[in-house]
């Protein structure tokens, strides 16, 4: 199709942005340890889309690789049924109903306790923060509202996989996505991250995702599925950073709230992203929950070369660490597919053991190296070799506490983000793994457990999103 040019000079452009006459390889300089890029020969925005400057940029220690560093066993892993999940029916069926319940009477006990206690992180005020969530309607087909390409008599947006993957970078960085990579699903491997079953209400059993040959794709929640046509071969992967101040404040309701709110933004980006491709041609396959759907969001973050997984079962990223929540929808829009990638976490979590040691239920493993073993678990899905740990420990710790994220606040990928103390540590990390037990001893010397006392959050004028 032919293809329209702005008629914006770059010099107006470059005046727009405050630069001036300065050059945008000059401009720059004051935001890379690496050499000048010398200035692109931009001449409208057209051009400036499709230049460098709208990739994913990653630090010069971030290695492509074909395979994960977490190693993976395709040929065990299934396809896993969501309802296994711990927040779904897993914890349920791993205490029994009795324990089940108790840990929810306990926490709201607690909050109540606490609340009248003024327990820091525990006020009142906290817990009307962790409460605040407004969500826009979310589906798995999305709003349906946007105009079509069929509605508007022109033919469906139609140009190279590189062209629509800056397009669809740029539309969610606009709308409040931190990161965005993409993934080509295979079916003998990738495909599999795709659950068997999809999220249901609580309790209650999802759809059956079915992948076959169809046409369009179809929500029949009444007969028990939903439809997941095999030309949808790509996955879009977004993220949304949290904030730093609350994440610094675990085990309270603060805390908490650093997860909670990713989760009503979601709802509304997610929509937005659904109606935007609608218009463009193309399907847009969207969780159908609050939390997580469709698929494993970490697995395809780390196959589309987002991150690493770490000794959690989170994903870490080179930028924001264990700062972000993932998400992901599919679509027929043609994408180029990412590559996992190596900057050091898989070495450094062998050494590192922070967030373990800090696990307040003593969850998390403490082993060197990672294991094949699943302790039998229905909610643990083999073919992953990574730590494992009992997650009903875990999340009925969570539940219990009204919220902890401890392992996100100790982690040394979670400190100091525009020191440039950080910049050192993470290229070490990641060329020259023997200097890993020194960087975590002086991740505890310059940050500790990288808490702040939970009550001078409302004190603090932040920016905004409490980003630091």
């Amino acid at each position: 199709m032919r293809k329209q040019h702005s008629t914006v000079s770059r010099r107006d452009f470059l005046k727009f942005l405050g630069l001036g006459g300065v050059g945008l390889g000059a401009a720059s300089v004051g935001a890379t340890a690496i050499a000048p890029i010398s200035p692109p020969a931009v001449r409208d925005l057209d051009e400036l889309m499709s230049s460098h400057l709208s990739e994913l940029k990653r630090p010069w220690w971030v290695r492509e690789t074909d395979k994960p560093t977490t190693e993976v066993d395709w040929q065990m892993m299934k396809r896993f049924d969501y309802h296994e999940v711990m927040w779904a029916a897993g914890l349920k069926k791993a205490l029994g109903p009795e324990q089940f319940d108790r840990v929810f009477k306990q926490a709201a006990k607690n909050r109540t306790d606490w609340i009248k206690e003024n327990v820091p992180g525990q006020t009142l005020p906290a817990v009307a923060m962790y409460n605040a969530n407004v969500y826009a309607s979310y589906s798995f087909l999305g709003p349906q509202t946007s105009p079509t390409p069929e509605d508007l008599g022109v033919p469906r947006w139609e140009v190279t996989p590189e062209e629509n993957a800056r397009l669809v970078r740029a539309f969610l960085r606009l709308h409040g996505a931190s990161q965005v990579t993409f993934l080509e699903l295979d079916t003998n491997t990738t495909e599999k991250l795709i659950y068997s079953y999809d999220t249901g209400a609580g309790p209650v059993q999802g759809p059956r995702l079915d992948i076959i040959d169809a046409d369009q794709p179809e929500d029949n929640t009444e007969e028990g599925y939903r439809v997941i046509p095999k030309k949808a071969r790509w996955v879009i992967i977004y993220c949304m950073r949290m904030s730093d101040e609350l994440i610094r404040r675990p085990v309270t309701q603060l805390g908490n709230r650093s997860h909670g709110y990713m989760y009503n933004q979601k709802s509304l980006i997610m929509g937005q992203l659904q109606q935007f491709l609608r218009t463009l041609g193309y399907m847009c396959l969207g969780e159908a929950s609050t939390h997580n759907a469709i698929g494993v969001s970490a697995g395809f973050g780390v196959m589309s070369g987002l991150g690493e997984m770490s000794r959690i079962g989170h994903m870490i990223t080179p930028e924001y660490g264990l700062m972000q929540r993932v998400q992901k929808v599919i679509t027929d829009l043609p994408l180029p597919s990412g590559k996992p990638v190596n900057f050091g976490i898989a070495n450094f979590c062998r050494t590192c053991k922070k967030c373990a040691d800090h696990c307040p239920p003593k969850a998390l493993s403490q082993e060197t190296e990672p294991t094949w073993d699943t302790g039998g678990k229905p909610y643990a899905n083999p073919g992953v070799k990574n730590w494992y740990f009992p997650q009903e420990t875990c999340n009925a710790y969570i539940r219990e506490v009204n919220g902890c994220a401890r392992c996100f606040a100790v982690c040394p990928y979670s400190h100091g983000l525009k020191s440039p103390i950080r910049n050192l540590f993470m290229s070490s990390v990641a060329t020259n793994g023997s200097l890993n037990r020194f960087w975590k001893r002086a991740d505890d010397i310059l940050y500790g457990t990288g808490e702040l006392p939970a009550e001078k959050f409302w004190e603090l004028d932040l920016p905004p999103h409490g980003y630091i």
